[in-house]
């Protein structure tokens, strides 16, 4: 089959843009605009017949876009041996006559499904192209009527051509008209064609103006799969007759129809010309078409940026604010901060650079001569004394040195006035205390400490490091345990993690909440003093850059649910209660009583799970399999070893270790409540693996991975749910290297393959079955086999119910010529946590930061959402009334713009673009009841608190309650103190309360470990993995693939 590459297709079409065209719609054109595609009315049909049969699975069934749903129809009606197999080509008209066998129903059905709907973006913009004489006509499918409604709006007239009107479309070309042939028929006018025979019988009519159209133009066809046998006919026929008119066949993805590629190689055979190009969304593809096509136009452009406003007006949400929480104080929490004042003006001047010189470098030179400066704007900004700035810059400067405001919130905003007033801080606060200091670290030469590390004794010091933190009224420097290497050492990656990793064991020590504390307020008391500090820069000047520093921490007041008011101690002064919080309720988790009928909740995954049923029990027992089976892919000569281990899947496990979280494994089945097949070593299930025996790694590395693919192929002809993958040790130098820009990740390559293949894989090594973790590792294998196999053990309950969330996520491929190609990555989520779909795309117009953070233009972020709302369409039967977007960057004004247009046009209303990261400059940590000292336990799990109007603190790790015993306090980890997410607002009217819970919540749905909890929202997670993987991938256009493929 020949094919364009897309970008290939829009070149192809801009230098022909002056040559009028016609287009061909088909039921995929109209699904952004709410109304279901020829495969979707096949599904509801599918439901509706397996309801009318089964009415107490009415609400199970709820969601028939669901994958495990539409499994389970499925397999009911298979075997029922009654109905078409699945995807075969008479499954439309079949189930349509099967569904409502009165046609006076079936139009009934289609009216229902356009009432209420409007034109999306793709309608408009090919509205607007025809405008300008591109399109000449639209052959349509379609019964919705939208290109006609949609080109009512615009200074062009619509001819409406059906079955009943047919000799209209005998006519010339005319400016300013469009001709609208509906193929099918329309709900409003006569019949409508939807079973086999009325599908096969086009009019004779429309037939013969089909070919002698297409003799001498174009034809795009967009959004259509090729199902009509009469339809195909008449496009081969038309185009097996002499003519220059080309054949352009955007299809979704690669993978074409049968029909389709019989239909561009039959017209390629008969001396036309014909293509089939992979593409996306219709509202994409259309965008990405007039926007190219008429780059030049700005006239166009500007008519666009119109059209995405109006169509995203519905929305009109003003972002609301986190307010200062006055409620009730029943405990308070200790920090790390200390509140600062600083000098109200610096001194502002310009400087003749050097050729090539970077303000920058320049500012480093006055650092060095005890000036601190920053460039913004073409000026430098200093504080210093006046006589040593003229002497050290001398005639450079071009300017008076004037003195201007040193405001709080050019503080707050601009990121050159931060570093201004953290390294005057910093070399203040070293010099003042006779320590050693860099921008941001103060450190004690004399408390040495040195690690073994390797073969390697590294020395570094013990210290501090300095942040600076702004909420509604004050300024604060937080002091967070930091050492500093001994100077001119050389670590590698691995070294430096090992070192920092034993500091941060040393400074913990067993009790992180109390010790990391002890640690704080000893470095406090030693450059703060009893009293605080006034200083003035430079040190002992008179200069009036005066800065002043507080003794004491600020306290974080928290509400925790009790009507009984705190009395503070003595010790700690009201005034000290700066920050005010509340411990939100952890959501609990959904399952199934297979007793009562019902769901149940429970805050515990595995208790629930034992003492219920999966969340997804009555759809499996009823439909599905009653066992999931395995497959096996094991170096022969660990065949009896690892089959131990798998057969111990089915027995009972006692625990060891981690008590207050882990119960004891009742084996798969009663955990479950399904069964588990294990092959034998001797069946076709379990399958040989063999490594290359030679010297290049990387070639032992990457055949490694091909020879796995090959026995994936052979697994997915057998009946195996789920194949597992055996790396022994001796395996283990094979799953990756990294040379230069030379990389193989074994893990990400096998996912990538068989995500496209749709396999579901699960890794197990060698070193994790040696494990004496074994209770644990019984029960995250069995969560991950259950999940991959298609099933769903839990949801989150007590969210929003017409909310959905999506994560976004990038990775940056840094290419040896320097270009960075970035890959997006959009996975959204259900109210309840499941993950279902996600998306990539290549992103090329970007910017990046000082970090490397990728940051899109309004126009590739309106593209991302319009990726969103077509996973939304794909996923759910109704579109959300909110949501909620996460990522790790912050959201740019012109990706704001971008999302909420995009994502608006679809008519929802209440969008929340929130940015996730860790926070490690903010601790706080927990008073003991008696509030005499610091507990021996951090804060709880589900602590919130706002820091300013835009930004608030949520600790997801944290004490929670223990299985064992609701009085008994669980710290997962336990290792560290619990570092804190900080979730910056950037559009929305969620409240703290709200956006903590669904994080909270999200951070539950994470099936690929199997802890309590995850620190970061599924969200956040799923997305960045994705992104990585997803340079392995081969096909983004139109490609949306099932998440448990890349757990």
């Amino acid at each position: 089959m020949q094919t364009l590459k897309f970008d290939e297709f829009l070149r192809s079409l801009k230098q022909n843009k002056d040559m009028p065209h016609s287009l061909l719609l088909g039921a995929g054109a109209s699904v952004e605009s709410g109304i279901p595609s020829a495969s979707d009315c096949v599904w509801d049909w599918k439901r509706e017949i397996f309801l009318s049969k089964n009415p107490p699975l009415v609400e199970t069934y709820s969601n028939i876009k669901v994958d495990n749903v539409r499994l389970a129809v499925q397999k009911w009606l298979d075997g029922q041996n009654t109905y078409p197999a699945q995807n075969s080509d008479d499954e439309y008209s079949f189930y349509a006559e099967k569904a409502y066998p009165i046609a006076d129903d079936r139009r009934k059905y289609f009216q229902h499904l356009v009432t209420g709907k409007s034109p999306s973006l793709g309608y408009h913009l090919i509205s607007m192209l025809a405008e300008d004489g591109m399109f000449k006509s639209v052959w349509t499918t379609n019964f919705d009527g939208l290109m006609l409604k949609c080109v009512h709006q615009y200074r062009i007239t619509p001819i409406e051509i059906t079955s009943e009107t047919a000799d209209r479309i005998y006519r010339g070309d005319v400016n300013g008209e469009l001709l609208c042939i509906a193929l099918h028929g329309d709900y409003k006018y006569g019949a409508l064609k939807n079973t086999s025979e009325e599908l096969d019988s086009q009019d004779d009519v429309l037939i013969s103006a089909l070919s002698h159209e297409m003799a001498n133009r174009d034809l795009i066809v967009l959004g259509y799969s090729g199902r009509d046998t009469s339809l195909m006919s008449a496009l081969n026929k038309a185009f097996q007759a002499k003519g220059s008119g080309k054949l352009f066949w955007c299809g979704y993805g690669v993978n074409a129809h049968k029909a389709v590629t019989e239909l561009i190689q039959a017209v390629n055979d008969a001396g036309r010309t014909a293509y089939y190009i992979p593409t996306d969304g219709f509202d994409k593809t259309v965008y990405s078409l007039a926007r190219h096509c008429m780059s030049e136009d700005k006239l166009f452009l500007k008519k666009t940026e119109a059209l995405k406003t109006s169509l995203g007006a519905t929305t009109s949400v003003a972002t609301s604010k986190f307010g200062v929480l006055d409620g009730m104080l029943n405990k308070i929490a200790d920090t790390n901060v200390f509140p600062i004042s600083f000098p109200k003006n610096c001194f502002q001047f310009e400087v003749d650079f050097g050729k090539d010189e970077r303000p920058w470098d320049f500012c480093k030179t006055l650092y060095d001569n005890g000036i601190m400066a920053v460039p913004l704007n073409g000026f430098i900004y200093a504080w210093g004394e006046k006589s040593r700035i003229q002497e050290v810059c001398a005639e450079r400067v071009k300017s008076e040195i004037s003195v201007t405001p040193f405001t709080r919130e050019s503080l707050i905003y601009k990121s050159a006035f931060k570093e201004l007033l953290l390294k005057t801080l910093t070399a203040l606060l070293g010099q003042n205390s006779s320590l050693m200091y860099s921008k941001d670290k103060i450190w004690d030469s004399s408390q040495q400490i040195s690690k073994g590390i390797g073969s390697r004794i590294i020395t570094a010091y013990k210290g501090i490091r300095l942040a600076l933190l702004f909420d509604y009224k004050y300024t604060y420097i937080a002091v967070t345990p930091a050492f500093t290497y001994e100077k001119g050492v050389t670590l590698t990656y691995d070294e430096k993690k090992q070192f920092a990793d034993s500091f941060s064991t040393d400074v913990n020590s067993g009790k992180p909440n109390f010790n990391v504390h002890k640690y704080v307020k000893e470095w406090a008391g030693k450059i703060f003093g009893r009293n605080g500090v006034v200083v003035t820069y430079p040190l002992n000047s008179h200069t009036g850059f005066d800065f002043n520093i507080r003794p004491n921490s600020a306290v974080l007041g928290i509400n925790y649910g009790s009507r009984t008011q705190l009395q503070l101690p003595q010790s700690i002064s009201s005034n000290r209660v700066v920050f005010n919080g509340i411990e939100c309720r952890d959501p609990e988790l959904a399952f199934y009583n297979s007793q009562r009928g019902n769901m149940v909740t429970d805050f515990h995954p595995m208790r629930g799970l034992v003492n219920h049923a999966p969340f997804d029990y009555s759809l499996n027992e009823k439909v599905l399999r009653a066992s999931i089976s395995l497959g096996v892919i094991c170096p022969d000569s660990h065949n009896k070893q690892f089959n131990d281990f798998l057969n111990q899947l089915n027995c009972r496990q006692s625990v060891k270790y981690n008590a207050d979280f882990v119960i004891p494994f009742p084996g798969f089945c009663q955990a479950f409540k399904a069964g588990l097949d294990v092959p034998a070593p001797t069946s076709n299930e379990w399958l040989n693996l063999q490594a290359t025996q030679t010297s290049d790694i990387k070639k032992a590395s990457v055949e490694l991975g091909n020879s796995i693919t090959r026995k994936l192929d052979q697994l997915s002809a057998t009946s195996a749910d789920v194949a597992l993958i055996y790396i022994p040790k001796e395996y283990e130098p094979l799953t990756g290297y990294a040379d230069g820009n030379e990389k193989f990740d074994l893990h990400d390559f096998i996912k990538a393959y068989a995500a496209q293949k749709n396999i579901a894989t699960q890794f197990v090594r060698e070193k994790t079955i040696e494990s004496d973790l074994y209770c644990q590792i019984m029960w995250a294998l069995s969560l991950a086999i259950y999940v991959k196999s298609s099933r769903i053990p839990w949801v989150v309950s007590g969210i929003q119910p017409d909310t959905a969330f999506a994560g976004i996520g990038y990775s940056v491929n840094r290419a040896p010529s320097g270009s960075n190609i970035v890959v997006g990555c959009s996975h959204i989520y259900s109210s309840d946590g499941q993950g279902m779909k996600y998306k990539l795309s290549k992103i090329d117009d970007v910017t990046f930061d000082r970090k490397k953070n990728p940051f899109l233009s309004e126009d590739e972020a309106y593209r991302l959402g319009l990726n969103i709302k077509e996973l939304f369409y794909k996923s759910f039967t109704e579109l959300p009334k909110r949501v909620v977007i996460h990522k790790r960057t912050p959201f740019r004004s012109n990706e704001v713009k971008g999302l909420v247009e995009s994502l608006s046009s679809a008519g929802i209303k209440d969008i929340e673009l929130l940015e996730i990261t860790y926070e490690d400059d903010i601790k706080c940590f927990e008073f003991n009841r008696n509030m005499t000292d610091i507990d021996g336990f951090p804060v709880r799990r589900g602590l919130c608190f706002p820091l300013n109007e835009n930004t608030m603190y949520l600790y997801t790790h944290g004490i929670a309650p223990s299985v064992r015993d609701t009085n008994r306090k669980y710290i997962q980890g336990g290792k560290t103190i619990p570092l804190p997410l900080k979730v910056v607002k950037h559009y929305g009217n969620g409240s703290m309360t709200q956006i903590a819970t669904e994080i909270l919540g999200l951070s539950k749905m994470n099936w690929n470990s199997f802890g309590l909890y995850s620190k970061l929202p599924c969200t956040i997670e799923s997305s960045n993995e994705i992104a990585r993987i997803g340079w392995l991938l081969s096909q983004y256009e139109g490609a949306i693939y099932d998440y448990r493929y890349f757990m």
